[in-house]
């Protein structure tokens, strides 16, 4: 007997809505692991919005003489993993997880926090605890590279002379970590005639740093307490710092399988 909610493979309508036959029923499942069937370099199968398709429930069971040339059914637990095995090769998903907490309390009274010129009492004082480490999620830590601007050198000459003019700059990432994996440097010349003839030749330097990050953060969050003792109010500050690592997987189609045919089951009842 033909599930009253099939399992399908469907697009969107020519004009980009929501086909009508899908399932409405609470735990069905619609808008799953979309991919663009079309084929890069060729004239498209498929024209937007319909270059997308999706695996959803419909609402059924599907008419014996055929579906629309858009929908396409998956009857078993078999067919359903060859599918998405099929579609999700080079996918991967990523998670996150806390590997490290530290914390730094500041306490002080309200004069120490916001002292006046003239203040001349004790200052704040701050305490801080060693992070306390916790291994990262399954996986591989996620690895970025990068290009940083370092160095600028303008080199002006004149007949007058050369001048030289120096430029520096810090690199600044998001990451608790950098490996510099190499420099580079691209020369520009630029030469201009000024009044009188005069001929100025710019050249300018530009040094680029490669780096690489462990895709390894660390932010923090702040609670502050008051308390008032014979008219004397002491401020503290508790800072938690929180070390992020971020890891990357491949994606596993036997679970989004069993996922899928499981709310499949409930639904139909079997």
């Amino acid at each position: 007997m033909a599930a009253q909610h099939p399992i399908i493979t469907y697009r969107l309508t020519r004009d980009g809505r929501i086909p009508p036959f899908l399932c409405q029923h609470e735990g069905a499942f619609a808008g799953m692991y979309g991919v663009n069937t079309n084929k890069e370099g060729y004239i498209p199968a498929h024209l937007p919005p319909q270059e997308t398709k999706y695996l959803g429930m419909g609402c059924g069971p599907v008419d014996p003489d055929g579906c629309p040339s858009c929908v396409e059914v998956i009857e078993t637990k078999a067919e359903l993993e060859t599918y998405i095995t099929g579609i999700s090769t080079t996918w991967t998903v990523d998670s996150e997880g806390v590997t490290g907490i530290r914390t730094e309390t500041t306490t002080g009274t309200l004069e120490a926090w916001n002292p006046s010129e003239d203040y001349t009492g004790p200052g704040l004082t701050t305490t801080t605890t060693d992070k306390v480490t916790s291994a990262a999620p399954s996986g591989t830590v996620i690895e970025h590279t990068a290009e940083y601007v370092t160095k600028i050198v303008v080199e002006t000459a004149t007949s007058s002379g050369v001048t030289t003019s120096t430029q520096e700059f810090d690199i600044v990432h998001p990451y608790t970590n950098i490996t510099v994996t190499g420099t580079s440097e691209t020369v520009g010349v630029v030469t201009t005639t000024g009044p009188d003839d005069q001929e100025a030749s710019v050249t300018t330097t530009t040094t680029t740093t490669s780096a690489t990050h462990k895709d390894v953060t660390e932010g923090y969050s702040d609670s502050v307490t008051t308390t008032d003792v014979d008219g004397v109010v002491t401020k503290t500050r508790t800072r938690t710092y929180s070390e992020v690592t971020k890891v990357r997987n491949p994606f596993d189609p036997v679970a989004a399988t069993n996922e899928l045919w499981t709310k499949y089951e409930i639904v139909n009842g079997l």
